[in-house]
């Protein structure tokens, strides 16, 4: 579920305008009369970021579970394609079950990790779902056989 997560909201970060910006800092007049503004890329921007927690466990309904046949672990995998394509949903188990577990197991991972999302995807970052998910959290342990960074 972390996986698919940080799978979505790098998508949709990816889908952002890259010239978008938006102003942080303060908009107080300093003593000299400057303003202590400047702008920052929006896509990864902290407003954005937090705009994307609030709704991408929606995207969970376009998941289903698939089963590896040699080690038997499930994963989710998307079902619908971001551009429409046809996708190969051999093995994939896609009902109501899936979706609201998944959904479920999305909000509550984007509710307690929220500052380490958007910590580690305010900066273009490599290996966010192995960072994250394995080596910040205990939540994919079984991903990567590392130990996990202390918080």
């Amino acid at each position: 579920a972390c996986r698919a997560l940080v799978d979505e909201l790098e998508w949709e970060i990816s889908q952002v305008d890259p010239r978008k910006t938006i102003q942080m800092g303060s908009f107080r007049i300093n003593p000299d009369g400057s303003q202590s503004v400047v702008e920052v890329p929006y896509a990864r921007s902290e407003a954005h970021l937090t705009e994307l927690l609030e709704r991408v466990c929606e995207k969970m309904k376009e998941y289903g579970e698939k089963t590896d046949p040699g080690t038997h672990r499930k994963s989710y995998v998307r079902v619908i394609s971001h551009d429409g394509t046809k996708m190969n949903l051999s093995g994939v188990k896609f009902d109501g079950d899936v979706t609201s577990s998944l959904k479920c197991a999305c909000e509550s991972i984007a509710e307690e990790y929220e500052d380490e999302l958007i910590e580690f995807l305010s900066h273009e970052a490599e290996n966010v779902k192995d960072r994250l998910c394995s080596k910040r959290t205990d939540l994919c342990d079984h991903a990567l056989h590392v130990p996990h960074d202390e918080l």
